[in-house]
């Protein structure tokens, strides 16, 4: 069996009393991760705006079911901020 990583230790410490909303979070956490390990239709790496849109998405599902004083129990910053997983600047795909 896998040891859980750092942010289901954390989850699981700030939803302690609520089993059935960790079970929720992780599952919706389970689902970015699959999809985010599909391969891509194209031999290119999706661009950044399309992965950081993915990201924001989960982040907006996220609040939508934990609320915004849980949410940023869980990840630290308020509910509605613009996170960018990756830097368009320091993008590049040699062709």
């Amino acid at each position: 069996m896998q040891e859980p990583d750092d942010f289901i230790k954390h989850a699981s410490k700030v939803l302690a009393g609520e089993p059935e909303l960790l079970n929720r979070l992780l599952s919706l956490r389970g689902e970015v991760q699959t999809f985010a390990a599909q391969r891509m239709p194209a031999s290119l790496p999706p661009p950044p705006e399309y992965l950081n849109a993915r990201n924001q998405h989960l982040l907006e599902e996220a609040a939508l079911l934990l609320g915004p004083e849980k949410f940023e129990q869980v990840f630290g910053f308020k509910p509605g901020e613009k996170i960018n997983l990756v830097d368009p600047s320091l993008y590049r795909v040699d062709k």
